[in-house]
Order: C-alpha cells, then structure tokens, then sequence
C-alpha cells in the first residue's frame, strides 16, 4: 500500500501569534472604551450655563424625595454646581409641589407651582453662594388616593452651593 506524502504545513512565525493579535485588538479596543468614557465624563458635568436636574418622585416611606441629575433619592440633598447653571426641577409625585427659595441670594422662580404630574419649573443661579430650596406639598391627586405611605411625610430640603 502506498503511503500518500505529506505535505509540509505553514507554521506561524511565533507560536502565539494569534494571541498578539488578539491582545492588540483588546488593547485597541480598551483605549477607546477608556477614551469614550472620559468624554462623557467631561459633559456629564454641569458646566457654567449647562442645566441640572432634580426630579420629585412618590416613595412608600416618607411619602415624597427628589434626586440631583439622576443621582439616589433623598429628602435632603446638597449638590454644587457652577454660577450660570439653570436648575430643572420636574414634579413625578402623586401630590402637586410648590417650590420655595428659603434663602441665599434671590432668583426669581418662574412657575414655581408644580400642579400636575410631569410638571417642571426652572431656576438660574447666576450668583455665587448658597441657596436653600424646599417645596410646599399639596393634597394627593384624587385618582392617587388609594396610593399609601409609611411613616411621617418627607422635608424636602436642597441646598445648592454655586462656585
């Protein structure tokens, strides 16, 4: 019987080629993963100008809290922005809020009666300083009534220092 010849086969140059390419692609691929995520670091800021967010919500304990661009919800909240930030304030909970300005330097509150779900109002704060906000909060929506809450109702206070 005669035996078939072998054929000499193509050996890479180093033994673990394919592995440096593969190291390289995820090199490559973590720089610019590294890269994306140090751009949106830079814009999530709230530059001078830019706009920050504080949404109220409903929550069974302490009925109502609100969060700092998107951030934990609490009933107490301090945030430091930069002079020229425009704060957004939106109302999610089950009840209308009225937005106050307890003290620092005075802005004027467009709208500051939140009297419906999704309802939003909006303070510049032009001026270096610490400003203290707190809201009023109405009677639950009639079609929020079977809606309940454990314990006393939340304080909502935020302080907000501009630099």
């Amino acid at each position: 019987m005669a035996r078939k010849p072998v054929l000499p086969t193509l050996s890479p140059m180093f033994e673990n080629e394919g592995e440096v390419m593969q190291r390289k692609h995820t090199i490559r691929g973590a720089a610019l993963g590294i890269a994306a995520l140090a751009a949106l670091a830079v814009s999530s800021a709230a530059p001078a100008g830019g706009t920050a967010t504080i949404a109220i919500r409903h929550q069974m304990r302490g009925c109502h809290s609100w969060s700092f661009n998107s951030g934990p919800f609490k009933a107490t909240q301090s945030v430091i922005v930069k002079a020229g930030t425009v704060l957004r304030f939106t109302n999610n909970d089950v009840m209308p809020h009225k937005l106050i300005q307890a003290a620092g330097p005075k802005v004027r509150l467009t709208h500051p009666n939140m009297s419906k779900v999704e309802a939003s109002t909006t303070v510049k704060l032009t001026q270096k300083g610490v400003y203290r906000f707190t809201t009023k909060a109405g009677e639950d929506y009639a079609w929020a009534g079977s809606m309940k809450t454990v314990g006393e109702d939340n304080v909502l206070r935020l302080t907000v220092k501009v630099k």
